[in-house]
């Protein structure tokens, strides 16, 4: 795998939560109902931090470096 996508790619619920600045379970909950962006590999939640601060940047109007 390419180091830049690597550095990218956020494995688990803690690593995602920790990321966006929520609790594991409701992080948790936004990715099973599909309010954030991430997907499972095998029955481990992924996300890609460029991803998850484009949705935030879409809900609050901010523009993304």
């Amino acid at each position: 795998m390419n180091a830049e996508i690597a550095e990218d790619i956020l494995r688990g619920v803690k690593n995602i939560a920790d990321f966006i600045g929520e609790d594991e379970r409701s992080t948790n909950h936004k990715l099973a109902t599909g309010r954030l962006p991430g997907g499972k590999e095998g029955t481990q939640w992924v996300a890609s931090k460029t991803v998850l601060r484009q949705h935030y940047a879409k809900l609050t109007g901010f523009r993304v470096a």
